[in-house]
């Protein structure tokens, strides 16, 4: 994707492979609530109705909320307008983080205007840029107990936003790799990026905090302090690979077509990828497995931010407080298969699909935790040198 996009070019009908069993446990639980899986009326959630009314501006990546593939719908949307009595127009507007920036973003802002958005959806190097100009709003967290009480401990205290204050996390997604174990077998090690064990059958990600990060990882740093020497040490060992013709390409989401068609076999992979598109049209021949690396992988996290100047800040409290809710949360989940932020989330999948609460992909174990890395925030002028010395190396 542009940064982080599994979810842009596909054809979503593909997700009905994992998603089918899931969506019947969602239905039948929501039943048993009171509520409906498909877009009808619902009984109040915790923290849920009450307050302010109007119309919520609301902008999201493509399939990235529960959807009733019948008629588009989106159910949990539905639920939350008629719990609330707010108005949600929801569109599915952002096809990449720098991409919206300048289309959306920085015109009306820099002019000092409010934006067409109360609420976006960004991933963490943007809601960095974001604070960093000051434009975004600070969210009351007395109008949000569910988020304050519910946000998992692992992004508490982020080095964007220190307060946690900023950014309500939304999904996350993991980096690792990305394999036909039918061709190289099982792998574990991140060592099978830098060598000629798969030359020419290999794809790097175009996003500078994957590639960067992982082979930061590989040489012994930790993405979350990377310094300028490291930065340098892992670009200098990504130009080799691609000097050595080890790497065929350098791919965003594409790397799933590169790898469906057998022309890669190994690639640095979203864990959202192998499972929802890739293993669901294999071939008899292929085998596709995503594993976090024994050494560790890369974790990133889109956000719901509320754009500088907002009048509607309110309203996008009382969603992000909704979404926070457990049995909300796990409903989106269901259907998005993403690391999941929301604490206790697992206990209501474990109700509504027993199988699904235990995919590591959405609800990672402690070990994976424990190996997983984020980027550290970078500065306005270190994020345009890396980005430039990336881009060059890989011929951007």
């Amino acid at each position: 994707m542009d940064e982080h996009d599994p979810r842009r070019t596909f054809d979503l009908t593909r997700r009905r492979f994992l998603q089918a069993s899931a969506l019947t446990g969602v239905s039948a639980f929501l039943a048993a609530c009171g509520t409906t899986g498909t877009g009808g009326s619902a009984a109040p959630s915790q923290g849920g109705g009450g307050g302010e009314t109007g119309t919520l501006r609301f902008a999201n990546w493509i399939g990235y909320i529960d959807i009733n593939e019948d008629d588009g719908s989106y159910p949990t949307l539905q639920k939350f307008q008629d719990e609330t009595g707010i108005t949600v127009t929801y569109l599915e507007d952002i096809d990449g983080n720098e991409e919206f920036f300048t289309s959306s973003l920085s015109g009306p802002l820099t002019a000092g205007l409010a934006t067409e958005w109360d609420l976006i959806v960004v991933t963490d190097w943007m809601v960095d840029r974001l604070a960093r100009l000051a434009w975004l709003e600070e969210l009351d967290r007395d109008a949000i107990p569910n988020f304050v009480a519910n946000l998992e401990p692992r992004y508490l205290g982020r080095s964007f936003d220190p307060d946690t204050k900023l950014a309500a996390p939304w999904q996350s997604g993991m980096t690792g790799l990305g394999f036909d174990k039918a061709v190289t077998g099982d792998l574990a090690s991140l060592a099978a990026f830098y060598g000629d064990q798969f030359a020419g059958k290999m794809t790097y990600l175009t996003e500078m905090r994957d590639t960067i990060g992982l082979t930061a990882i590989h040489l012994g740093s930790d993405p979350a302090t990377i310094t300028q020497e490291q930065f340098d040490a892992a670009l200098a060992v990504v130009d080799d690979a691609v000097q050595n013709g080890w790497v065929r390409q350098i791919a965003g989401n594409s790397y799933v077509d590169v790898m469906a068609a057998g022309d890669a076999v190994l690639a640095m992979a979203w864990s959202g990828d192998v499972l929802t598109l890739l293993v669901p049209d294999q071939q008899e021949d292929q085998d596709f497995q995503w594993v976090l690396a024994d050494e560790g992988g890369m974790l990133w996290t889109d956000n719901m931010v509320v754009p500088k100047g907002s009048p509607n800040k309110a309203l996008a409290e009382k969603w992000v407080d909704f979404y926070y809710d457990p049995t909300n949360a796990a409903t989106i989940e269901a259907y998005v298969n993403y690391v999941c932020p929301v604490a206790g989330a697992k206990d209501v999948m474990l109700e509504l699909d027993p199988a699904l609460a235990e995919n590591p992909l959405i609800f990672p174990p402690e070990d994976w935790v424990a190996r997983l890395h984020q980027f550290r925030s970078t500065t306005a002028e270190e994020e345009t040198a890396w980005a430039e010395a990336f881009s060059k190396v890989l011929g951007l």
